[in-house]
């Protein structure tokens, strides 16, 4: 067992010196684009790597109770294990795990999951914020094992979503998939979540738009009507909800709870990337990018400003292409300040280049 966790681990260390990791579902990259590994949000879970992850003890509703004892990484897992405490309220002993680094748009991550066979939420989620001020991300909250016979659907079911809170109004809509619709030629298509590893993804593409992965295939997708931008933690955890929340598929038995065969849920690995341009150098001539040309406003409605430095001859040409590799519009600069109007696009993520002789930068652009 030892012999392979050093394996797997310097396997893991390789692919990420080149920036590219083992992929069930990574959709293709937009035109110019590659796809980087985030390595503070990838993990093989050969130890519990407390610089990417705490365990933060913040409760759901009783009779839940989150504690840090009971998560952890065991034989290449990470792994959160609900248990039975006999008291009247709190009798429902779990844990969290949350990324201390943050993530947003464009990105995409992956796990590969099993999920505790009981009444219970297993999740992979994204979050920042309270109750009455978040963003939220809802990868997967599957229930194997239903305590009400009437919900037994849930068994095969993503239960994706997004919430979007401000002020405590609240934003929602569901992207949920049952995963007996796979393709017939997916060999997960209507294997419980309980039986075996599931491979769950997210690409969220821009500041409206989230695709969501099962097992190599696209699912459920949702789109925002509001901007959906702030920086979120990555988390997993195990919870279940009181006898009278009608719209919960019925409270965790109290006798599962003490049988470790199903009463813990694993998360074999997570990976996680950033869509980068491998062109758009960090300087040129010894100039930073940052110094040499700006865009503004990002987002942005009507129109975008594109700036030179005073002191470069400006001879370029401006194009901006769609998320799906099509070119869009196209422009020549001439001098340090050029405009360009986007007030006839859709909402939506697009990517900025300019060339200007041998020097190319991109951006990527969110027009509201």
């Amino acid at each position: 067992m030892k012999n392979q966790h050093v394996s797997k681990f310097i396997t893991y260390i390789a692919l990420c010196c080149v920036g590219v990791l083992p992929s069930f579902a990574q959709p293709t990259a937009p035109v110019g684009l590659e796809w980087r590994v985030l390595p503070e949000l990838t993990d093989e879970f050969d130890t519990f790597d407390v610089t990417k992850w705490e365990k933060p003890t913040w409760n759901y509703v009783a009779p839940n109770r989150m504690i840090e004892d009971n998560s952890g990484v065991t034989d290449g897992k990470l792994w959160i294990k609900a248990t039975f405490h006999n008291v009247a309220d709190r009798w429902f002993i779990s844990s969290r795990v949350q990324s201390k680094a943050q993530t947003k748009f464009p990105m995409y991550i992956e796990c590969s999951m099993r999920t505790a066979h009981i009444s219970a939420y297993n999740t992979f989620w994204l979050n920042n914020g309270n109750d009455a001020d978040r963003d939220e991300i809802d990868i997967c909250e599957n229930v194997s094992n239903p305590s009400k016979p009437e919900f037994a659907d849930w068994a095969y079911t993503m239960h994706s979503q997004y919430f979007l809170v401000e002020n405590s109004v609240t934003e929602r809509n569901k992207g949920n998939f049952d995963n007996r619709n796979l393709p017939d030629s997916n060999p997960m298509k209507g294997v419980k979540w309980n039986e075996k590893f599931h491979t769950l993804g997210m690409w969220w593409k821009d500041a409206n738009n989230v695709q969501f992965y099962l097992n190599g295939d696209e699912t459920g997708k949702v789109t925002t009507t509001r901007p959906f931008t702030r920086s979120q933690n990555v988390i997993w955890d195990l919870w279940t909800n009181p006898d009278d929340a009608s719209w919960f598929c019925g409270v965790a038995n109290k006798a599962d709870l003490s049988d470790n065969t199903i009463n813990t849920m694993y998360v074999d690995w997570v990976h996680a990337y950033q869509l980068v341009d491998p062109s758009n150098p960090s300087s040129v001539d010894g100039v930073e990018a940052d110094e040499y040309i700006s865009y503004y406003p990002n987002p942005a409605s009507d129109v975008v400003n594109v700036n030179f430095s005073a002191q470069k001859d400006v001879n370029a040409i401006f194009m901006l292409y769609s998320m799906a590799g099509s070119l869009i519009k196209q422009q020549a600069l001439v001098g340090n300040e050029n405009q360009i109007s986007i007030s006839d696009l859709p909402k939506g993520m697009y990517l900025i280049k300019v060339v200007n002789g041998k020097d190319m930068f991109s951006q990527l652009l969110n027009k509201k």
